[in-house]
């Protein structure tokens, strides 16, 4: 199978107004903060979601539960510019018999949560949170290090960071971080897109990789553990990254940072395979399941944790048919997989779809679609029904062959 080039950066921007409780500053050490922290504790159930839906039936997190999983979820870019107004979206994003897990798509990245050194503003967090709490018993928070969408603080280059410097940044960020949300965060992904394509497996060039080196790795999750161990949390902390859905130098490469993090006793306790597809170029079932098990077997979980399957527009009979094809792989793949925990689409209407900004000609790739457009009644896709199928360990079900 060719190498599958992309990337996961959300373009979209997030705004959100400003309340109390939720702006502190930080000590350096991440351990001094001049507020009173308004996170709350959220208790988690193990495997049943007792949520009231606004919808009813069978869908496709009450179909993932009883194939043994823990979510069926989605990315939400809440608060944000158009989701949070469509009353059609919101319905379904608050419906738990098909989303029992949700992901903030954008609001808890750096350049949001940390907007000028040790002021820290979680107003977006707690808002996300807030609307989510009384409808997902998983909150996926995301994500605490990665190279893109950080603060002109962190990215200007007159700021001439040492590896000292920086160190004490990325510490205090995710200590800070880590310790506000607290259990509200079922998970954090805590290093995002730490390794290259170019060549495959290799460390991305940014700024934490070209000033620390390969350490902030480690570093970053020593961190995050600090947290965890300091406030009595129970966080799944998890390294998240594309084109690591199937065995090869990228894959071995991330099988490699597992290694070392429990080899130094340092908390790792998933690994995030995004799943950024293309129809008709993505990895089989049995690839997708030989790779997750790779992984199970160092010790840790794993979760799809950003699906999407992109068509080249205009969609048609056929490449719907190859989408709903590839989705049903990939969700299959994991309920086939005992250490697979949960499935997370990123976004599930086309309407608000981060990809035909990133990648022109190209789109169509989520669950639903608003014919009309926003704020109008959403329909299923084939897609849907592929996951469907998958969670409900159907063969497969072709619609071009009725």
């Amino acid at each position: 199978m060719s190498t599958m080039t992309e990337t996961s950066t959300v373009t979209q921007s997030a705004s959100c107004s400003g309340s109390s409780g939720s702006t502190m500053t930080s000590g350096g050490n991440g351990s001094t903060m001049s507020t009173t922290m308004s996170s709350s504790t959220r208790t988690r159930p193990s495997t049943t979601l007792t949520a009231t839906a606004t919808a009813t039936g069978s869908g496709l997190n009450d179909a993932a539960e009883d194939a043994g999983k823990l979510y069926f979820g989605t990315a939400a870019d809440i608060p944000g510019t158009g989701e949070a107004q469509d009353p059609y979206y919101l319905r379904e994003f608050n419906n738990t018999h098909d989303f029992g897990q949700a992901t903030p798509a954008n609001i808890m990245k750096f350049v949001y949560t940390e907007p000028e050194q040790g002021v820290f503003n979680f107003t977006g967090g707690d808002y996300f949170l807030n609307i989510t709490d009384p409808t997902k018993d998983y909150i996926r928070c995301h994500n605490l290090v990665w190279g893109s969408q950080l603060p002109t603080w962190i990215t200007n280059p007159s700021t001439n960071w040492t590896n000292a410097t920086l160190s004490a940044a990325l510490h205090n960020h995710v200590y800070t971080t880590v310790s506000y949300f607290g259990d509200r965060c079922y998970a954090w992904d805590v290093v995002n897109e730490g390794l290259s394509d170019s060549p495959a497996g290799s460390y991305m060039e940014n700024i934490w990789y070209n000033v620390i080196g390969p350490e902030y790795i480690p570093m970053a999750f020593a961190a995050a553990q600090q947290a965890v161990e300091d406030n009595g949390l129970s966080v799944k902390l998890y390294y998240n990254d594309y084109n690591i859905e199937y065995l090869g130098n990228k894959s071995l490469a991330a099988q490699d940072i597992v290694t070392e993090l429990k080899g130094r006793g340092i908390q790792i306790d998933g690994v995030g395979l995004e799943s950024h597809f293309i129809a008709g170029n993505t990895p089989s079932q049995s690839a997708q399941e030989d790779n997750m098990r790779a992984f199970v077997n160092l010790g840790v979980d794993v979760a799809v944790t950003e699906l999407d399957v992109r068509l080249n527009l205009p969609p048609n009979a056929t490449t719907e048919a190859q989408q709903k094809l590839d989705y049903y792989n990939t969700v299959a793949a994991c309920v086939a997989v005992d250490g697979c925990v949960g499935i997370t689409v990123w976004d599930f209407v086309d309407t608000y779809s981060w990809i035909p900004g990133t990648f022109p000609g190209q789109g169509y790739g989520d669950l639903f679609l608003q014919p009309d457009g926003a704020d109008t009644p959403l329909l299923k896709k084939a897609a849907y029904d592929g996951c469907l199928e998958a969670l409900e360990v159907e063969d497969y079900n072709d619609p071009l062959s009725t």
